[in-house]
């Protein structure tokens, strides 16, 4: 509705605007030209300029002119002249009877067979320009439309595909919290009841997160923590952490469980694997315009899965260039025989 409400303002003013503009240079020149100026020549002008918005806006109603916006060049062309054409003849009678008959600017008897073709081949061409204008302003809007749904469409297939990935990651991510639980409730009971207050926290955040498609770090940070205190139940001694995390970079923005899922991955692929245990460090610093997130991981090196292996990297990937475009990356580096680092860049522009 408030669409094509703008659009008839658009016409109207477009109408107004463009046959006042065409009146106001006729009487211009018509006043440059004082021995050539009839009396009511300027009048006349106007009333001309009056006839031709007339006649458009009929055009316009009675002709399927928005149907033809719609074809190809090939068939709109020939509609274009016929149209322009007949519009241009209808113009040329009407002002010859409002000379005539109205302003009296000349009797019949004394009008020109000549001038009366050459004033509409005048009007026939001011009618094809008129057409030409028309259709290129609806061919604008309409690539313009179409381009706006693309990008809804776009915008769509992303959030499709971002709730998807979330569903994929977090069953993975609650299955290996309940394994830790598992692991303390014959053994402590009584410390299972605080574990099982993390877990709460844990699966609340999960839940959450579902509406949420970004967090703060230091919320994402805080969720880690309680993760690692569950895993520590598991692991013990086998389990060191080291945090390096810059004040500032506790406000930028982060997808949801991606740090949480790069500490999974790194105890699962790196620390439970070995007999002796090893560190998971989180460190997060700002450089270049841009948040540097790394999660680091003693692992043996036969004991490393293949790059892109692994639901959960996969997903904090996709999401990763879903949300924040191209810019954004993360990359496994293995060049250090005995640690594993997950590097994840994003750009504070779009964070």
């Amino acid at each position: 509705m408030k669409s094509s409400h703008t659009r008839t303002w658009a016409y109207v003013a477009c109408q107004l605007g463009g046959w006042g503009l065409y009146a106001l240079i006729n009487s211009a020149l018509a006043l440059m030209t004082p021995a050539r100026t009839m009396p009511g020549s300027l009048a006349a002008l106007w009333a001309f300029s009056l006839c031709g918005a007339l006649i458009t806006h009929l055009g316009r109603a009675v002709l399927p002119l928005r149907a033809w916006a719609r074809l190809p060049v090939s068939q709109l062309t020939p509609r274009v002249l016929v149209t322009a054409v007949g519009m241009g003849l209808a113009q040329n009678v009407t002002l010859l009877g409002v000379s005539v008959f109205v302003l009296r600017l000349y009797t019949l008897e004394q009008a020109s067979l000549g001038a009366f073709f050459v004033s509409g081949f005048v009007w026939t061409v001011l009618m094809t320009l008129w057409l030409l204008l028309y259709f290129t302003l609806h061919a604008v809007e309409r690539a313009r439309t179409v381009e706006v749904e693309r990008w809804q469409l776009e915008a769509a297939a992303q959030a499709a595909e971002l709730r998807f990935l979330k569903s994929q990651l977090q069953p993975h991510f609650l299955f290996n919290c309940l394994n830790s639980v598992r692991a303390l409730i014959s053994e402590d009971p009584a410390r299972a009841q605080e574990v099982v207050t993390r877990l709460s926290t844990l699966l609340r955040y999960a839940l959450s997160s579902r509406d949420r498609e970004t967090v703060s770090l230091e919320q994402e940070l805080q969720v880690v923590r309680d993760y690692l205190e569950l895993e520590g139940v598991r692991l013990e001694s086998r389990l060191r952490v080291r945090e390096e995390v810059e004040p500032a970079t506790l406000s930028v923005s982060v997808p949801a469980m991606l740090v949480q899922t790069l500490v999974e991955n790194a105890i699962k692929h790196g620390v439970a694997q070995m007999p002796e245990g090893g560190e998971v460090a989180v460190s997060a610093r700002l450089r270049e315009g841009a948040l540097l997130l790394e999660v680091s991981n003693s692992a043996a090196p036969a004991s490393l899965p293949a790059e892109g292996s692994g639901v959960g990297l996969h997903n904090a990937s996709e999401r990763l260039r879903l949300l924040f475009g191209a810019e954004a990356s993360l990359h496994l580096d293995r060049t250090l025989p005995a640690l594993t680092t997950a590097r994840v860049r994003i750009p504070l522009a779009l964070s």
